[in-house]
């Protein structure tokens, strides 16, 4: 049997190579997320660029905007179930508990 070789692919992240961004670029967007007064009593958006994503084209595969599946709350609860009932703690359980 032929032995095959391992390859590898090095993406670098630095500037110059062409769709990737600077560490500063990458940050950007939640920094102005956590700062920006466009955003002053909204929550549960997804920021793209600076500023708040759009909804991607159903057939985009990579690229800009939000994905549907991304926003789709009946996703968003199973995964908050199924992570609660992996790791054990239930983020909304005290939420519950305080109405009672």
């Amino acid at each position: 049997m032929p032995s095959r070789a391992l390859q590898f692919v090095v993406i670098s992240a630095a500037p110059t190579n062409s769709g990737w961004k600077a560490p500063e670029q990458g940050a950007a967007t939640q920094v102005w997320a956590a700062t920006s007064a466009q955003l002053g009593g909204v929550g549960g958006v997804y920021g793209e660029d600076c500023d708040v994503a759009e909804p991607a084209a159903p057939d985009a595969v990579l690229g800009s905007g939000v994905n549907a599946w991304a926003t789709d709350p009946e996703r968003a609860a199973r995964l908050w179930q199924l992570s609660a009932e992996l790791t054990g703690v239930d983020a909304f359980a005290s939420r519950s508990a305080r109405r009672l």
